[in-house]
């Protein structure tokens, strides 16, 4: 009897204690902790949708779907899970088709657009959970899922980081000079995560192993046509609220540059790519767009 009293007690305890996870779970996924099939599962439910309709609006394969939910896949890609949710908690078709080969969601490419996620608010976890080769950005809690950029994107990105890094060489500097993929924490807080193009920082303090927390001296972006208010907006009030001491906009598609220094606004101007746009940050380096591009 005694044996049977402490059984009793024993499966009381673990079925408190799992009711208790599963409150906690869906809790947390409200609040914004990371998507996990369980709380896909709940959403689901709460939505009332068939799992053909998350197909179609979420562009993944039914039999995939069909897979996440029923258990036969155990880790799908999380960048699936996101797209899941967002379909089930709007409701509406998003802009992604699904790569076979990586089994993830990916942007379509002629959308070129950064995609903004909206069913919840979303911190690091969500970020550091993304499979490597996915593009994402965190701001303010919001998270922007990036399309793969143009050969003349990459090209452009690729020869900037070269010049850079060359004065830097060439002058004995200090300062360092990176490209993305490359974890920026702006505000040092869970909530902001960006991806600039190309990037310098003369303080290495701020500089971790997983990427920098803290704001970098000197950002460059080269944006794309159909998604420049990601950059010349969203990025730009970040950037400065962060203490970001110089920007530069690069727009190939027309042939300007944008630079924005904000520690001295005097400075700040617009050029061609034609002309010599002077470092606000390195002293002496001067750089001209069209000579970077004349071997494209």
């Amino acid at each position: 009897m005694g044996n049977d009293k402490i059984n009793i007690q024993i499966w009381i305890f673990y079925g408190l204690t799992n009711s208790i996870m599963r409150n906690m779970i869906s809790i947390q996924g409200k609040e914004g902790s990371c998507m996990d099939i369980f709380r896909l599962k709940e959403l689901k439910k709460e939505a009332g949708m068939t799992n053909a309709e998350i197909a179609e609006l979420s562009g993944i394969p039914l039999s995939t779907v069909n897979k996440i939910f029923s258990g036969a896949t155990q880790n799908p890609r999380y960048s699936t899970l996101l797209a899941m949710e967002e379909v089930l908690v709007t409701k509406k078709k998003i802009p992604f088709m699904y790569n076979n080969s990586t089994e993830s969601s990916m942007l379509l490419r002629e959308e070129n657009v950064a995609y903004q996620y909206s069913a919840r608010k979303y911190d690091t976890e969500d970020i550091e959970r993304l499979d490597e080769g996915d593009r994402a950005e965190l701001i303010d809690g919001k998270l922007y899922m990036l399309s793969a950029p143009s050969r003349k994107h990459q090209f452009l990105v690729s020869e900037l980081l070269f010049h850079i890094k060359y004065h830097i060489r060439s002058k004995r500097g200090g300062c360092h000079a990176y490209t993305s993929p490359f974890d920026v924490r702006l505000f040092q807080d869970e909530r902001t995560i960006v991806q600039p193009d190309v990037f310098v920082i003369c303080n290495r303090d701020i500089l971790t192993d997983k990427g920098c927390t803290g704001a970098p001296d000197w950002i460059i972006e080269v944006i794309s046509e159909n998604n420049s208010s990601h950059d010349y907006v969203r990025k730009l009030m970040q950037y400065q609220k962060a203490g970001v001491r110089e920007y530069w906009i690069v727009d190939p598609h027309q042939n300007k540059v944008t630079v924005l220094n904000f520690e001295n606004p005097n400075r700040s101007n617009e050029y061609g790519f034609e002309d010599g746009i002077p470092s606000g940050i390195l002293e002496g380096l001067e750089i001209r767009i069209s000579d970077l591009l004349s071997n494209y």
